[in-house]
């Protein structure tokens, strides 16, 4: 289980990382009047990424929790 909660947890991580990123990128393009498509796509990229290592971390942490009430 640990290897699939690092592995959520390590894309949450990159979704953060992205996000900050994009976000500076948006806000340094808007301010430029460049385009502000891209790194916007950029951005609800990053929180798909996220909302979908949270849902990992959870049915990770779900199938740990069952495991110990089937042991117990």
């Amino acid at each position: 289980m640990n290897i699939a909660m690092n592995t959520a947890l390590q894309g949450m991580m990159a979704a953060h990382s992205q996000l900050a990123h994009q976000g500076r990128h948006l806000v340094d393009a808007a301010a430029k009047g460049e385009d502000v498509i891209q790194p916007a796509i950029a951005i609800k990229q990053a929180e798909q990424l996220h909302a979908a290592s949270a849902s990992v971390a959870r049915t990770a942490g779900d199938m740990q929790q069952l495991l110990l009430d089937i042991t117990a």
